[in-house]
């Protein structure tokens, strides 16, 4: 098993449950990123966590290549895909250790504000096939009256708790990983279980510490049973594949 390059986030280890108890991602947005691998090929999912983009992905035929530094929540991910062609790489994404595995594929999944997107484009590049697919999925907030509540509150929790805009990391990871070109935008939508995604936010528990997320949590679900829960998110997610500019495909008007 490759070397992990640096100490491994000792949050990451206590997070491991958290993380696994987050939603699944939408089925139709799976069937995308199978789609643009293509039919059977190999998948590298950089910072796979517990497998929720992994486990899916080896359903769908690919073989995946998990890269996850910290070993409680690749223990998860190994679990959650027994029997599944998916191989935990223990490492980072700036240096998975891997040889060359001409993926069709290689995903960056809500992870992009952990990684150097120098180091980690240089290293896709290295494991992207000729004709392959980077690809990066961005999720965020959606403005509605519960997500505002929620980001007041965790503004006063941890003061640092603001909007991240990380388009120039994707933009620059993107191209690094698979050259020049336009990136194409694709969006999803999605309602999703609470105190989950609460506990396992870069900027809830992994900032703040088990005893003041408690209290966060604690805040969030009352504010849910005053207002009526809807934890909505965005998925937004950008995609280059190497060799020409990439866009979605046109939609072909009806036939009369």
């Amino acid at each position: 098993m490759p070397r992990v390059e640096r100490p491994e986030p000792r949050v990451f280890q206590r997070l491991a449950e958290a993380y696994r108890a987050r939603p699944p991602y939408p089925e139709a947005l799976v069937d995308r990123l199978s789609e643009l691998a293509g039919p059977g090929r190999p998948v590298v999912d950089l910072g796979a966590g517990t497998g929720l983009l992994a486990v899916p992905l080896a359903r769908r035929g690919h073989p995946v290549l998990a890269v996850e530094p910290a070993a409680a929540m690749g223990e998860e991910c190994q679990r959650a895909a027994a029997e599944l062609p998916v191989t935990l790489v223990r490492a980072t994404a700036e240096a998975t250790g891997l040889t060359a595995v001409a993926a069709g594929l290689v995903l960056l999944a809500d992870a992009v504000h952990w990684v150097r997107p120098d180091r980690a484009g240089a290293e896709s590049a290295r494991l992207l096939a000729a004709d392959g697919v980077a690809a990066v999925l961005e999720v965020e907030p959606l403005d509605t009256a519960f997500m505002r509540g929620v980001g007041a509150l965790l503004a006063a929790a941890n003061p640092r708790a603001r909007p991240r805009d990380n388009a120039a990391r994707i933009r620059q990871w993107l191209v690094l990983a698979a050259g020049p070109g336009v990136p194409a935008v694709e969006r999803w939508e999605q309602s999703v279980a609470l105190e989950g995604v609460v506990r396992s936010l870069s900027y809830g528990e992994p900032a703040l510490g088990p005893r003041s997320t408690a209290a966060l949590v604690e805040a969030v679900t009352a504010l849910a049973s005053t207002h009526g829960a809807v934890w909505a998110r965005s998925l937004r997610l950008w995609w280059l594949r190497r060799g020409r500019r990439s866009r979605p495909p046109r939609k072909r008007p009806p036939r009369r």
